[in-house]
């Protein structure tokens, strides 16, 4: 059996799937085996496109997380929808990550379209990413499956009128962008925080000397539209073209290798916690510390 064959086997199984009822399930094989770097990577650039929103980048600047701690506020974003994913929505373990972010959120007036806004994100992005840089694209029973998966989590957060079908949510974030995208003070500070610890990804050693081709690569990877709502300059054709390149390149070698074992589950490699963590170190201080509000300690959105 050649590697391209075995290569498809995983997506079979999917396909036996019902995306219905198995979406959890379909998203663990799709983020943790099919596509585990090109799934994260784009969880990654969906938060960064919310810097762009100015209710959303204000809020997120007055929490002063992002740019007073770079690095573990992105590495929280990243672990909690790990950890629901990897343990499931329903579980109880899955659960108490989930009420971890309703505190985190609880405490600020976000609105409601902002939140369909962010839910969009995290499920037409991988999408858009992967069809465009992965080995192969998802099936439209993958996408049904991502979308449930993203509509239940909103659901359990309390969001209401969330779209229906992946469609609906693609178009959603779209016209959403559309109206809201501008460039703010705060937007151009949470940008050039999130870039500055882009190197962070590389091997210590590395960073030094790789740290300005990881900038360029982190422009060159991010659309038009996006660097002007966050201040950022417009990266040289070339290296557009490049990054392109590089990532089309990765994905025809992937779809020629062996599929990553059952055994070998994706894990988060996060700088902030080496050795592991509880989920009461995940947030802000206000809320690790114990000095929330008795009202951020109300979980709101959990549903049944």
């Amino acid at each position: 059996m050649t590697g391209t064959q075995r290569r498809f086997d995983r997506l079979r199984r999917i396909q036996d799937l019902d995306p219905e009822r198995d979406y959890e399930e379909i998203w663990r094989l799709v983020s943790a085996y099919e596509f585990p770097w090109d799934y994260w990577q784009s969880v990654s650039l969906a938060f960064f496109r919310t810097f762009a929103i100015p209710s959303i980048s204000a809020l997120l600047e007055e929490t002063g997380e992002i740019v007073g701690h770079t690095q573990k506020r992105a590495d929280d974003t990243l672990l909690i929808m790990y950890e629901m994913g990897r343990l499931g929505l329903e579980s109880p373990e899955g659960r108490a990550y989930l009420r971890r972010m309703n505190q985190m959120h609880r405490r600020y007036n976000i609105a409601n379209d902002d939140h369909i806004y962010i839910i969009a994100l995290f499920i037409v992005v991988p999408v858009r990413w992967i069809d465009q840089f992965g080995w192969r694209r998802l099936t439209a029973h993958e996408q049904r499956a991502l979308t449930n998966y993203g509509r239940r989590l909103a659901q359990l957060m309390g969001i209401k009128g969330a779209p229906a079908t992946f469609a609906d949510f693609d178009q959603f974030a779209r016209s959403y962008e559309h109206r809201h995208f501008a460039v703010t003070d705060s937007s151009r500070r949470l940008a050039a925080a999130a870039l500055a610890i882009s190197a962070d990804m590389l091997p210590h050693s590395l960073r030094g000397p790789l740290k300005p081709l990881m900038h360029r690569f982190s422009l060159a990877s991010l659309d038009e539209a996006l660097l002007h709502a966050v201040g950022l300059p417009l990266p040289p054709e070339r290296d557009r073209r490049l990054a392109a390149w590089l990532l089309r390149t990765r994905g025809c070698i992937l779809r020629l290798l062996p599929p990553r074992p059952d055994s070998r589950p994706h894990r988060l490699a996060l700088a902030t916690y080496p050795d592991g963590h509880r989920v009461c170190e995940i947030g802000p201080r206000w809320l690790t510390d114990g000095t929330a509000d008795e009202k951020d300690n109300i979980v709101q959105g959990e549903g049944p």
